[in-house]
């Protein structure tokens, strides 16, 4: 088949590629659980007639997350897709971003993982065979990333009790069933008690703030009212949500706030608007940091920047019935004036 330079692209084989390229992380527990209900047909197979039966022509692979950035360079450096679909968790997309960006291609993330935030916040729905379709249908759009010490993210930053959480999901990841639900609750409550009162030395657009917090996140966009769920992702900002230190009885109940989704009345949290954000944690020079899911140690200052309209990916059209369901639940259209920082007492 032609491309735009009315070149013939053929794989080796001699069969015409296709212009989006779908790579799958064979370790995603969604693909183990499809290899389980597919008999003989192998997922990558099963995906790829997914796709050809919505209407989309595509190749795919089985890249395991340690060869990811390789095949992404030497896509880079000429593969003549023009489209790269990244099936996989937040993370996956997370560590592909850099790779992504420099292809120059529009890319997609089909969501295998299990939180699949920034798939949740494009659109794409959640059941395997439903995001097919969506993406299928989908359509180029430009929206923000945010870059942490000069590297991309997608979604969610965190340190203190947000990066606790995340090493306790890191120690339970060799458990398996209910072990795995009953070592994680465990792990989370010393993760709770670990994440005591620490003191952030934060500089927000210039303005210089000190907390006493347990937690300090960052998010590529605002998230809207209730849900964690952002509805904009070109708004071109950050936000700097801290959750000030309180008594374990205050703490307690603003977790119960944020699974109930009435977190931002709590009186604990506080948020910033903001495009460049510095961090820094008194008396440590390196601290740990969960971004997108994924954990890493990091040396302070920590450095937060926007990235607007950085990235070309394919987003779904939402239906007018899934748009009115979402603004019942108040997760879109929420809009929260940017609050100035302010100087602390402490």
């Amino acid at each position: 088949m032609p491309d735009s330079r009315g070149v013939d692209r053929a794989r080796p084989d001699g069969v015409p590629m296709a212009r989006c390229l779908v790579l799958l992380n064979p370790r995603a527990g969604t693909l183990k659980d499809l290899a389980a209900s597919s008999g003989s047909l192998p997922p990558a197979e099963r995906v790829r007639q997914a796709f050809s039966a919505a209407g989309k022509d595509v190749d795919v692979r089985m890249v395991p997350p340690r060869d990811l950035g390789g095949v992404l360079a030497e896509i880079g450096r000429g593969d003549s897709h023009d489209e790269i679909i990244v099936g996989g968790g937040d993370g996956s997309l997370s560590r592909s971003l850099g790779r992504l960006l420099s292809s120059g291609k529009t890319f997609g993330v089909l969501p295998l993982g299990t939180m699949n935030l920034l798939a949740r916040d494009l659109g794409v729905p959640q059941e395997l065979d439903d995001a097919i379709a969506a993406l299928a249908r989908a359509k180029p759009a430009e929206i923000d990333l945010a870059s942490v010490n000069g590297r991309p993210f997608h979604s969610i930053s965190g340190l203190g009790f947000f990066a606790q959480m995340a090493r306790a999901r890191e120690a339970t990841r060799g458990f398996k069933g209910l072990g795995r639900y009953a070592a994680f609750s465990l792990a989370a409550l010393r993760a709770f008690f670990r994440s005591g009162r620490s003191r952030y030395q934060l500089v927000i657009d210039g303005a210089p703030i000190t907390v006493e917090a347990t937690a300090v996140l960052v998010t590529n966009n605002a998230l809207g009212d209730g849900a964690w769920r952002r509805p904009r992702l070109d708004g071109g900002e950050l936000e700097v949500i801290v959750a000030h230190a309180g008594t374990v009885r205050e703490r307690l109940r603003l977790g119960v706030d944020v699974v109930a989704g009435g977190w931002r009345s709590n009186p604990l949290v506080e948020s910033f608007r903001a495009r460049h954000v510095k961090v820094e944690k008194s008396l440590r020079r390196r601290v740990w940091l969960a971004t997108d899911g994924e954990l890493t140690r990091e040396n302070t200052p920590i450095i937060f920047e926007t990235m607007p309209k950085a990235a070309r990916m394919l987003k779904p059209d939402v239906p007018a019935s899934a748009i009115g369901e979402t603004l019942a639940s108040g997760a879109v259209g929420a809009e929260h004036p940017a609050a100035e920082p302010r100087p602390s007492a402490v």
